[in-house]
């Protein structure tokens, strides 16, 4: 049974081998970049999506995160994947000055092993998307939340993601991908938690204990809960401060770790779940002023590679993303912190407007893909 499944995976993306990869200009919060990257979401199965691809350049942005439920995309290994959305969105940014990175979550059943996803079949299915979408796709937030059975879809266990994200980026090196891997997403536990899951700080002190300092050259958090004004002071016993980061930097100095990137994927303004005083956060002007302070002082934070803080489109109801702020609540109808966003990149990043790095009119799709 698992030699007919990785032949029919093999078989699906065989032909993917024969066209060349193409590389594109550096961008900015990678290793090697010196310079902060400004970021947001775009979710293509929802309302406006298309309509926020247009603000991209307005803002202007240097990456859209856009989430890619695996299971959803393609539930049967004998099914064509089911990407019309994610193409729109594709072909929506080509030629804005923008690259992109994926949340891949919610693998299938037929990806899975015992013990979690299947590593090489994970990298043929990544590798099959960097060749549909580059030079747009630039990096792969690899099973966010990997410190949370939810996002891990089994008992986390670090030794086992160490293994499995090691594996993976071996493969997409030997087909010459440059493809930028994302490791962790990693969750301070919220009060809704599974009792299997893990503090995120120990979960990555366990990594490096199975040697992430030689393989994970960025690393990702996650906040989708928090609470309190941006600048309260993080504790070991407060998990919900957005100072957090300072915590999980100081879990990367401990271990020789320097040299790490942070990207903060996911964050939400509080909303009141942690403590009723952040019920005042509800209203979009308070929510506005939150995130610039948050931004501003993650900002100055020299480690700090991408920060993504809110969405560009509504995100779908029932997804994992929790409180998401949507910079386009409607048609020409606009958060606060649409204004405010705007006004950091341009003061902090004055080139960005006349200096959008180019891109192709269309990218090519070999025909095997059978592109929808």
């Amino acid at each position: 049974m698992k030699r007919a499944l990785q032949s029919g995976i093999v078989g699906f993306f065989l032909c993917l081998l024969i066209f060349p990869l193409q590389t594109i200009q550096a961008v900015r919060g990678v290793p090697g970049s010196p310079d902060f990257g400004y970021g947001a979401w775009i979710h293509p199965q929802s309302a406006l999506n298309i309509e926020g691809t247009q603000m991209v350049g307005e803002l202007p942005l240097d990456w859209v995160a856009i989430p890619l439920d695996w299971a959803e995309a393609m539930p049967q290994i004998s099914s064509s994947p089911e990407l019309g959305a994610l193409d729109a969105v594709f072909d929506a940014l080509t030629g804005r000055g923008v690259v992109v990175m994926l949340r891949l979550y919610n693998p299938p059943g037929w990806a899975k092993t015992e013990t979690g996803l299947n590593a090489d079949i994970t990298a043929q299915w990544l590798f099959w998307l960097y060749q549909r979408y580059q030079p747009t796709l630039r990096a792969v937030e690899l099973l966010p939340a990997a410190n949370t059975r939810q996002g891990w879809g089994n008992t986390p266990d670090p030794y086992q993601y160490a293994n499995f994200f090691m594996e993976v980026k071996t493969a997409l090196n030997s087909r010459g991908s440059d493809l930028l891997l994302i490791a962790g997403g990693l969750q301070p536990l919220n009060p809704a938690s599974d009792s299997e899951d893990w503090d995120d700080l120990d979960f990555l002190q366990a990594l490096y204990d199975y040697g992430a300092k030689t393989w994970m050259p960025v690393l990702s958090i996650q906040m989708p809960v928090l609470s309190g004004d941006p600048v309260r002071p993080a504790s070991g016993e407060d998990p919900f401060a957005l100072r957090h980061y300072e915590l999980v930097r100081q879990t990367m100095l401990n271990n020789d770790h320097a040299e790490g990137i942070l990207w903060v994927t996911l964050i939400n303004p509080p909303d009141g779940t942690i403590d009723v005083a952040d019920q005042k956060y509800a209203q979009s002007v308070q929510q506005a002023e939150w995130l610039k302070q948050a931004l501003i002082q993650m900002r100055s934070q020299l480690y700090m590679g991408v920060v993504f803080l809110s969405s560009l489109n509504p995100p779908p109801a029932g997804k994992p993303f929790g409180n998401q702020t949507a910079l386009l609540t409607g048609r020409q109808t606009y958060h606060p912190f649409y204004s405010a966003l705007q006004a950091v990149i341009q003061q902090t990043n004055p080139s960005a407007t006349s200096n959008r790095p180019g891109r192709p009119k269309s990218i090519p799709i070999p025909k095997c893909q059978n592109k929808k």
